[in-house]
């Protein structure tokens, strides 16, 4: 049941793309919106002050243009030769107020004393702080009987007349629509969202089709339907690439499983043979072999022959693993042929004297390499040799020189392998007949040991069956770094 909820609970890929889609257009809609709404009101604000600040000085000019009448001191002055404005020289949204000399000598921003009102438009409208003729906005709640004072103005006091000039942003229709555009935009924004997620989500439904395909393919691929591949859109876009991708994944599983199950079978079979020969023998041994001295001693043989020769299975096997797995890693110093060489000779003629070497290898050969690996490498060459190409075999060492590497051919004259044959000569059990006959001894585990260890050490290694004079023989060839650089 818990399962089913979180199940239930969980949001798919497609929501979540379109959820995120449809938050960040409405967000950025929202943004551009504001900043618009923004630079909007800072154009009208702007075209207001200059409108204030043009007024303002109007009218300072017509009041302070001409001569003024004389007066006696302690009188109240009057205005000078110029006359008041007139109708249509100040707009009608913008409130006037001429204060006379009484009001002089306020500081700029604070309030001023009762003046002798010389002009206005608004006789309602207060005197108001002194700007310095940089416009501010004004605002006392309940000032006025049916609602607020609420006024951009400036004022400035020009030493016999002080001059306000006012516009009422509590009517202003622009202030107005401009204060309700953000409550306006908001709202819209619920039904953007709604209708961007729902484009968004069909959009991201239509795209994930492919990828739906490639999970329902994919689930039902598993280690016995390796060979099914996921479907492709055909269009060469990046969910082809994706699908692409996984199909070489799974040939290349195809092809380690094959080999996986191929080298159970090898297993199976190796072990099998020896103890079959293990199990007849204990039964000779069981009915008469215990009264038949002969027989005892032939089957006690065998017995340990098979049990040496599994030994040796399970022995390559573990090489074999330590190897591949890096638990036995290569410790990599230049090692000097011809050394290796000399003791390789000398162990081979310990144990098969009949052998002959010929060395043409270079005296300043060097390979950078693992001397042990190397050595245990070449050693399962030579052995391969004895086995195939008599007690007798001509073994040759060479080496050849390159760019940056070194070649070390270890050659016989034995019979040679098959063409067919040689592309096989390194995987494991491998003997180059499908019985895996075990007539020459061996496990067929050798060759394999010598490519990881070849692996181990940066190098590689193959095979070659060159016919010379009229003779074919065996060729092994390790590519090393060369050691002499280092």
């Amino acid at each position: 049941m818990e399962r089913i909820k979180q199940k239930c609970c969980r949001i798919g890929f497609s929501q979540r793309l379109a959820l995120r889609f449809s938050v960040m257009l409405a967000a950025f809609i929202l943004a551009l919106a504001l900043t618009l709404v923004f630079v909007a009101r800072y154009r009208v604000r702007s075209r207001k002050v200059f409108e204030l600040r043009h007024t303002l000085e109007k009218i300072a000019d017509i009041y302070m243009g001409g001569k003024l009448e004389s007066r006696l001191p302690g009188t109240e002055p009057v205005p000078g030769f110029r006359r008041p404005p007139e109708s249509g020289e100040v707009p009608y949204y913008i409130l006037f107020t001429v204060y006379a000399s009484a009001a002089h000598g306020g500081a700029a921003g604070s309030a001023l004393p009762a003046a002798a009102i010389v002009e206005t438009n608004d006789p309602f409208l207060p005197q108001l702080p002194l700007t310095d003729g940089s416009p501010r906005r004004y605002r006392i709640r309940g000032f006025f009987t049916d609602g607020d004072l609420d006024v951009l103005y400036c004022a400035k006091d020009y030493g016999i007349y002080t001059v306000q000039v006012a516009m009422n942003m509590d009517q202003d229709g622009n202030e107005r629509r401009m204060a309700g555009i953000p409550m306006v935009i908001l709202w819209s924004l619920v039904p953007l969202l709604i209708l961007s997620y729902a484009a968004a989500y069909l959009i991201t439904r239509g795209t994930m089709k492919p990828v739906e395909r490639m999970t329902l393919s994919a689930m039902h691929i598993g280690s016995e339907s390796l060979d099914q591949r996921l479907p492709l859109t055909g269009r060469g876009d990046e969910l082809d690439v994706l699908a692409e991708t996984f199909n070489r994944l799974f040939s290349r599983l195809k092809s380690d499983f094959d080999r996986e199950r191929q080298f159970t079978s090898d297993v199976s079979h190796e072990l099998k043979t020896p103890l079959a020969v293990i199990l007849g023998h204990a039964n000779l041994i069981r009915r008469w072999g215990k009264s038949d001295p002969v027989q005892l001693e032939k089957s006690l043989g065998m017995l340990i022959t098979e049990v040496h020769s599994m030994e040796s299975v399970i022995d390559n096997l573990l090489e074999l693993s330590r190897l591949e797995n890096g638990r036995k890693p290569a410790v990599l110093a230049p090692v000097r042929l011809r050394q290796l060489f000399s003791r390789l000779v000398e162990d081979t003629n310990s144990w098969a004297p009949e052998i002959v070497f010929t060395d043409k290898t270079d005296m300043a050969a060097c390979v950078m390499a693992d001397r042990e690996l190397l050595y245990q490498a070449c050693t399962i060459v030579v052995s391969n040799s004895v086995k195939f190409a008599g007690p007798r075999a001509h073994i040759t060492f060479e080496t050849r020189s390159g760019l940056d590497m070194v070649e070390i051919v270890l050659a016989d004259d034995g019979p040679g392998i098959a063409p067919d044959v040689l592309p096989h000569v390194f995987e494991r059990f491998y003997r180059g007949d499908a019985a895996h006959n075990r007539a020459r001894g061996g496990s067929g585990l050798g060759l394999a040991i010598v490519k990881s260890i070849m692996t181990a050490m940066g190098g590689t290694v193959r095979a070659e069956s060159p016919v010379q004079d009229g003779r074919s023989g065996t060729a092994i060839v390790f590519t090393l770094p060369d050691g002499s650089r280092f």
